[in-house]
């Protein structure tokens, strides 16, 4: 009991997370840079974000190779939220390596705080990166935030994806974790902007919330597929634990 305390201790030193944060980042970019990837909607995205900023969203999943690809090919002022607990800290230390601002705070405590943080570095001209299907789930099911974000502000939210063919698939995991391996063939995709109107009844916002959960999942599947894997599909709704988690 004594040494998995100490264990744990040592493992959530700042030194600890600031070492394994740089040797996620340094992993992250030996992928990124051996693999040969196709990508697909690079200039459409570019040329809707000209003059403008907007809000990234891309499944918790494979979320971990977007500060690869963002710094590769956009480059921009980008905001992220994270978590404040051990978990977090790591990722924040991980997107600074990226030059990605983390956003301390928690959809699940003090969310209102959370939101106000993200509003105000979209409307500072940072882009800003959901993963709308974290920090616990379902899997691959949008949640409201990148629509309350869209709405407010007027930017064009933009689905972001990617697959290799060389992958772990964590099974266990709830989000089906893809840890990516060197040397594969890939795929990373951009959809199209989908823009919210500033006015909208509660049954137009869940039709746009729906819409754009079909968008990214679409993305996911046509990527998986392109890459030669079997789709990671969405969590099933008929499953009571999912249903509570979302609603």
């Amino acid at each position: 009991m004594a040494l998995k305390k100490t264990l744990r201790k040592i493992l959530r030193s700042d030194t600890v997370i600031r070492v394994l944060s740089f040797l996620l980042f340094v992993y992250s970019k030996i992928v990124g840079k051996t693999c040969c990837w196709r990508l697909h909607g690079i200039d459409e995205a570019r040329a809707a974000v000209k003059n403008t900023n907007a809000v990234w969203v891309a499944w918790h999943a494979k979320a971990t190779m977007m500060p690869f690809f963002w710094q590769k090919l956009f480059n921009r002022k980008m905001a992220a939220l994270v978590s404040p607990h051990h978990d977090g800290q790591l990722i924040a230390h991980f997107l600074h390596w990226f030059r990605i601002t983390p956003v301390s705070g928690s959809t699940n405590e003090n969310p209102r705080q959370s939101a106000l943080e993200l509003m105000r570095a979209l409307q500072n001209g940072y882009d800003l990166f959901i993963s709308p299907d974290g920090p616990r789930g379902p899997r691959m099911r949008m949640k409201k935030s990148p629509i309350y974000y869209a709405q407010k502000t007027g930017k064009p939210v933009i689905c972001a994806c990617f697959s290799l063919n060389r992958a772990v698939i964590v099974d266990k995991a709830w989000d089906k974790t893809m840890i990516s391996l060197p040397f594969g063939r890939g795929v990373f995709a951009l959809s199209e902007p989908l823009y919210v109107p500033a006015e909208l009844t509660d049954d137009e916002f869940e039709k746009y919330r729906l819409k754009l959960e079909n968008m990214a999942n679409e993305l996911s599947v046509k990527c998986d597929q392109e890459a030669g894997r079997k789709p990671i599909m969405p969590a099933d709704f008929n499953d009571i634990k999912t249903k509570k988690r979302f609603f």
